[in-house]
């Protein structure tokens, strides 16, 4: 009979040559592998403490909180194992080695192996698991999210020291002309780095959703120590203070519509997609038969109609106009403090867009009419790519505003500006604002500038004060060149070109006056033109010609896309207006010619002279054709 020591040794083992350790040699091997185990812990836990309970603004109680935790657990776990002597000793081949990256990624094995370790004391274990737990939570809600919450804080806090440059930034912005444009172009860019920054501590996004966080001062006072506490809030404070400061000073007239400018930024962050326009009592008529024609085209986005008070659009329009599906009509007066100033007429535009309920906004003019669905602008891959879309206005009447430009933009000045026909003096035009498309979410404080050029600072206010509207030509430029101005230049003119459509004369039959030849009846049915005579612009004497005050946009394939003007020959021409007839169209030649082939006449009539004229397609004519018949509709 085999001693009770000498048990055969299992398959692939030797049989020790070395007796047995005695209990207190066994008890200084247990006690030598908790030391490698509680050093293991620890060395884990630093790495933890280290990278994921980094924060930039982190202070000595957030520390001494971490360390306690730290002590707590490494003296629970030393006492517990110190507890467990009396463990069953394990052969040396099967003792694993604790890995420190399931300590990382996992925090409750070492709740398991604690656990497995006592055996014992149950109550010990229980509060190492609530611990465990509290440390997740805190690890989840005040180290993993907050990180770039933290950041923007701390950037917030750094901002506000140098109170000097704040001070002047909030000073009231003096002189006129030139020098304001100027002024305000600096004073802009500055408020949208700080304003980002505001925001940045504040908004709260996620696909769906924009919230405003106002629990800062809570934060900070969980954040920061009770020595440090004082002064990081007093640094918020005084940045609050700041901003509400400085955006009561450039743009006021927002609130109290909205409280604030973040307020009214992320109304629309989820608004989707939708048609802003304009109209009073005398373009209504025009809406009526527009906005059904884009359903026709198959648009069915929303439409927002601003007008401005009772006197502006009366009562029986607008139940007519919202009465239209998917049209709804909107005092844009009740929306802006025009105090000290009047908000009215072609200025409306921009605030138009600014406080529709739309994130991505295509403003068309209420007499402009589309040959295609107007919402594949936001399609078009330039407003893909920058978030602004515009379209070019005729290339008419050279004049170079070189010295201008460079007196209101700071410096440097970008590509786009050397670039343009104000700077190169072909044409003091370079923009018109029948169609805009703009993502408000990304030029939100560009647009706010926009607004201000065609609110406060448009017209002239005393004798030896220069508006926007005395240095440019209403609105239409106030777009681009407000997108200048902010230091924006993440915007693109549409590619297509522009061009006129109506009758086509030769320079031996050029009506002077009309677009529509004066009819006299001869020989048969045959109708008879009556001549009269006119100049034709310069070297282009042998040209046809179209006449009309249509301005026409062309898409990338050299297709009509849409026209402003409305469908009349003369729209200003009140009771005697009539529906003019559309033939042809002509596109307006590359912009290197030394000569604008433009001539410009009474009544905004637009002559356009060029060796071609092209013909509508059968399908383009039929819709001019319904898109008069809607016209003659509505007037009557």
């Amino acid at each position: 009979m085999l001693p009770q020591h000498s048990i055969p040794p299992k398959e692939g083992r030797f049989v020790p040559s070395h007796p047995r350790p005695k209990v207190k040699t066994r008890r200084k091997r247990m006690l030598l592998r908790i030391t490698r185990f509680i050093l293991a812990v620890v060395a884990g836990w630093l790495v933890v403490s280290f990278l994921l309970f980094r924060s930039p603004v982190s202070d000595a109680k957030s520390l001494r909180a971490t360390s306690s935790l730290v002590t707590d657990r490494i003296l629970q776990i030393w006492l517990t194992d110190i507890r467990t002597l009396e463990l069953p000793v394990h052969d040396s081949t099967s003792q694993g080695t604790l890995d420190e990256q399931s300590i990382v990624k996992t925090p409750a094995g070492l709740q398991q192996n604690v656990h497995s370790a006592t055996g014992k004391d149950e109550e010990s274990a229980e509060s190492l698991s609530n611990n465990v737990e509290h440390t997740n939570e805190n690890m989840n809600s005040k180290n993993l999210e907050p990180n770039i919450f933290d950041a923007a804080l701390d950037s917030l806090l750094s901002t506000i020291s140098n109170k000097l440059y704040l001070q002047e930034l909030i000073q009231p912005v003096i002189g006129t002309g030139e020098k304001k444009l100027h002024e305000l172009a600096l004073r802009t860019r500055a408020y949208k780095k700080f304003f980002e920054i505001w925001e940045n501590v504040h908004l709260v996004k996620d696909n769906d959703h924009t919230y405003v966080r106002n629990d800062i001062v809570t934060y900070i006072r969980d954040r920061f120590s009770e020595s440090t506490f004082p002064e990081a809030l007093h640094k918020y404070e005084a940045y609050r203070h700041f901003i509400t400061k400085f955006s009561a000073l450039l743009f006021p007239w927002t609130s109290p519509y909205f409280a604030d400018h973040m307020g009214l930024h992320i109304s629309s962050r989820h608004g989707g997609r939708g048609i802003v326009t304009t109209a009073g009592n005398n373009h209504a008529p025009f809406l009526l038969a527009a906005i059904p024609s884009f359903r026709l085209l198959g648009c069915d986005l929303p439409v927002e109609i601003m007008y401005l008070g009772e006197s502006d659009l009366s009562e029986d329009f607008r139940t007519k106009l919202d009465a239209l599906p998917g049209v709804t009509t909107r005092d844009l007066s009740a929306m802006v403090s025009d105090e000290g100033w009047r908000l009215n007429g072609w200025a409306g535009k921009p605030f138009a867009i600014l406080f529709s309920s739309f994130r991505e906004a295509v403003f068309i003019d209420a007499d402009s009419l589309f040959f295609v669905n107007p919402e594949l602008l936001f399609d078009d891959p330039d407003y893909v790519r920058t978030g602004a879309l515009f379209f070019r206005d005729r290339n008419i009447l050279p004049e170079s505003k070189k010295e201008w430009l460079q007196k209101i933009l700071p410096k440097p000045i970008s590509q786009y500006v050397q670039e343009s026909r104000m700077w190169t003096g072909e044409s003091g035009h370079v923009q018109e604002s029948g169609v805009v498309v703009v993502d408000k979410w990304k030029h939100f404080v560009t647009l706010l500038l926009v607004c201000r050029m065609n609110g406060p600072e448009r017209d002239r206010n005393g004798v030896d004060t220069v508006g926007t509207y005395d240095m440019v030509y209403g609105d239409k430029e106030t777009f681009w060149i407000g997108w200048e101005l902010a230091g924006d230049t993440s915007y693109a003119f549409h590619s297509g070109g522009s061009g006129v459509m109506g009758i086509v004369q030769t320079p031996g039959n050029f009506n002077a006056t009309d677009q529509q030849s004066e009819l006299t009846i001869g020989k048969g049915t045959e109708a008879v033109p009556t001549k009269k005579e006119r100049k034709l612009a310069p070297d282009h004497e042998s040209d046809l010609t179209i006449c009309a005050p249509q301005l026409l946009h062309l898409d990338r394939e050299k297709r009509p896309l849409w026209f402003n003007g409305w469908l009349y020959e003369n729209k200003y021409a009140g009771s005697k207006r009539v529906l003019g007839a559309f033939e042809a169209f002509m596109e307006e030649p590359g912009e290197s010619l030394d000569r604008a082939p433009w001539q410009l006449e009474e009544s905004n009539l637009c002559c356009l002279s060029n060796s071609v004229a092209k013909d509508f397609t059968r399908q383009e004519t039929e819709w001019l054709g319904v898109l008069i018949e809607m016209a003659r509709t509505v007037e009557s």
